[in-house]
């Protein structure tokens, strides 16, 4: 009996085992260049937090002279 377990606990671990190096070789392979990281960053804190940004700074300056006014 314990000889069945011992085998089915090795099998199991050989196909997680196996698993693991599909997933890390899968990995590998769809990984971007860390530039188009850097690009794609940068293109977002440029074209989407900039404006909403500068739009709450507005916004504040539009309440601000009007509360203190």
């Amino acid at each position: 009996m314990e000889k069945d377990v011992e085998k089915q606990v090795l099998e199991e671990l050989e196909s997680i085992n196996q698993t693991l190096q599909d997933m890390n070789e899968n990995n590998k392979k769809k990984n971007p260049p860390i530039l188009f990281d850097i690009l794609k960053s940068l293109f977002v804190g440029v074209f989407v937090v900039g404006p909403i940004i500068a739009v709450v700074i507005v916004v504040v300056q539009i309440l601000g002279s009007w509360v203190f006014n």
